[in-house]
């Protein structure tokens, strides 16, 4: 039977205490609030253009999830959230699409290679074997973060974008969870 991940805290390298957890629905209001805490370079790089507000219908959207073919994770400091992953199944059916998002304070802390990791775990208990990200093709530290956190990865060009296509390894579930 499929598992839905629970809260789990962990320790950033630096001592931050972080919760991660589902996305839920009832977090429409702290998802908009993130958003407009984020910096236009963040959100340029996530949206890949200007997407100054996150409407209450698109916040509705990512929040709700079914967990097995579309999960978000967040990341909650205190009760802030401060950082979301997600995946979206796509074709083949055992591919999900990633993308990834941190408050700026947050960025190149080891936040991304945790919550990389976390998805990664989540989308292996969901028969996903390979994880693709389509990047900006200046969004360094996007670029880095699977490679750092472990994945053997692919790189193509696609329209000026780059796609990265990385398979999880067998042990994802067990293994990247405990990291």
């Amino acid at each position: 039977m499929l598992e839905v991940m629970e809260m789990e805290n962990i320790a950033l390298a630096d001592g931050t205490e972080i919760r991660i957890r589902p996305i839920e629905p009832g977090d429409v209001a702290a998802l908009m609030e993130f958003h407009e805490g984020l910096s236009f370079g963040t959100v340029y790089r996530r949206f890949f253009g200007i997407h100054p507000h996150l409407g209450i219908h698109e916040a509705e959207h990512f929040c709700e999830v079914d967990n097995v073919d579309r999960l978000a994770l967040v990341a909650m400091a205190d009760d802030s959230l401060v950082g979301v992953a997600r995946m979206e199944r796509v074709e083949p059916a055992t591919t999900a699409e990633v993308a990834f998002v941190l408050a700026d304070r947050f960025q190149h802390r080891g936040l991304g290679r945790v919550l990389a990791l976390r998805l990664a775990a989540a989308a292996s208990e969901r028969g996903i074997t390979e994880l693709v990200a389509d990047i900006l093709p200046d969004n360094l530290p996007m670029l880095r973060l699977l490679p750092d956190a472990g994945f053997a990865v692919t790189v193509s060009l696609v329209g000026g974008i780059v796609r990265q296509a990385c398979p999880i390894p067998i042990q994802a579930g067990t293994a990247f969870a405990a990291q």
